[in-house]
C-alpha cells in the first residue's frame, strides 16, 4: 500500500466530498487515495470568459473604428467636392483648336481642402487625363477657394483628333492622404 493510500473501515463515516478516488485492490479491500489534481472553479471559468470577451471586443473596437470614420470623413468631403466645384460656360470653357483647351471652374460655398483637379479631355471618344497641379505646373494655391472662379489653360498639343467633351474631378486632402473623388462636372465644348 502506498503511502498516501488510506484503508476505510465502511462502518466508518466518511465524508465524499473530499477530492477522494475509491479503488479496490487484488485482495477484495478498498482502497481511497486523496486526488491531487485541482481544477478551477465555474465562477474563475465565467469571469475569465467575460474578461477574455471584453478584451476582444476593446482591440477589435479600437482597430475598427478608425478606419470606419476615416472613410465616413473623404466620403463627406467628396461629396461635398463633387456638388461644389463645377464647370462653368460663360465664354472661358472652350476649346482653341491647335494646342489647349480653356476651362472655367467654379468652387462652391462649402468650405474643404481642394489639392487638384483632375481634368478628363475627350477626343475621337478617348479620353486623356491631366492634373492641374502634378501635369500642368499650377500650384495649389492657384486653384479656386471658397465662392471663387478661376479660368485654367490644358496644353492639349499631344491629341491629334477633334476635343469635343471635357469633365472635371476634384482631389481633396483628408488628413494626409489626397482623395481623388468622381466626376462633377462635364461641358461639350466649343471654339474659343
Amino acid at each position: 500500500m502506498s503511502s498516501n493510500s488510506i484503508k476505510v473501515n465502511f462502518n466508518e463515516e466518511f465524508d465524499c466530498k473530499s477530492n477522494f478516488k475509491f479503488e479496490t485492490n487484488l485482495k477484495g479491500g478498498m482502497i481511497i487515495t486523496k486526488s491531487n489534481k485541482k481544477g478551477i472553479s465555474a465562477i474563475v471559468a465565467t469571469v475569465l470568459i467575460i474578461l477574455i470577451t471584453v478584451a476582444a471586443v476593446t482591440i477589435i473596437w479600437a482597430a475598427i473604428i478608425p478606419m470606419i470614420s476615416n472613410q465616413l470623413e473623404s466620403g463627406t468631403i467628396c461629396l461635398d467636392a463633387v456638388a461644389n466645384v463645377q464647370l462653368l460656360d460663360a465664354g472661358y470653357t472652350c476649346v482653341n483648336q491647335g494646342d489647349n483647351v480653356s476651362i472655367q471652374i467654379k468652387h462652391g460655398a462649402k468650405s474643404f481642402v481642394l489639392a487638384d483637379i483632375q481634368v478628363l479631355v475627350s477626343a475621337g471618344g478617348s479620353t486623356t487625363p491631366f492634373s492641374l497641379v502634378d501635369d500642368e505646373g499650377y500650384s495649389v494655391g492657384e486653384l479656386p477657394g471658397s465662392n471663387e472662379e478661376k479660368v485654367f489653360w490644358i496644353d492639349t498639343s499631344g491629341i491629334t483628333d477633334t476635343i469635343d467633351k471635357v469633365q472635371i474631378a476634384p482631389v481633396v486632402s483628408v488628413g494626409n492622404t489626397q482623395e481623388a473623388c468622381d466626376i462633377s462636372a462635364t461641358k461639350i465644348l466649343t471654339a474659343c
